[in-house]
């Protein structure tokens, strides 16, 4: 029988690991996971399993940490974890591509 563990077939870049999260809401009865991005020593982002009720796909949130202020870079979602993974590592390499600024300023 497959598992429904996405991170079974899940392959890391070299230095990344993923640690599952404890559920943010402890009422509901199946809350969706969360990982925490890691490379090395540093947690570099958050990635969050969500899905949409009339759809059958599954689909991952990423927030990367900024590597300088420590403040959350929200990037968008995915269908495909290990794209999440990577978007994650490009956005704490180079944060300012991903940050937004206010053309005014």
């Amino acid at each position: 029988m497959p598992s429904n563990d996405p991170l079974d077939s899940l392959e890391l870049p070299a230095g990344v690991r993923l640690s599952l999260l404890p559920p943010v809401n402890r009422r509901l009865k199946r809350p969706p996971p969360q990982w925490a991005v890691w490379l090395g020593p540093d947690r570099v982002g958050v990635i969050e399993q969500w899905r949409v009720s009339s759809a059958s796909a599954t689909f991952y949130r990423a927030t990367a940490t900024h590597p300088g202020t420590g403040k959350s870079i929200p990037l968008e979602s995915s269908t495909n974890l290990a794209e999440r993974v990577d978007k994650v590592l490009t956005a704490w390499r180079d944060p300012d591509r991903f940050v937004y600024r206010n053309s005014r300023d």
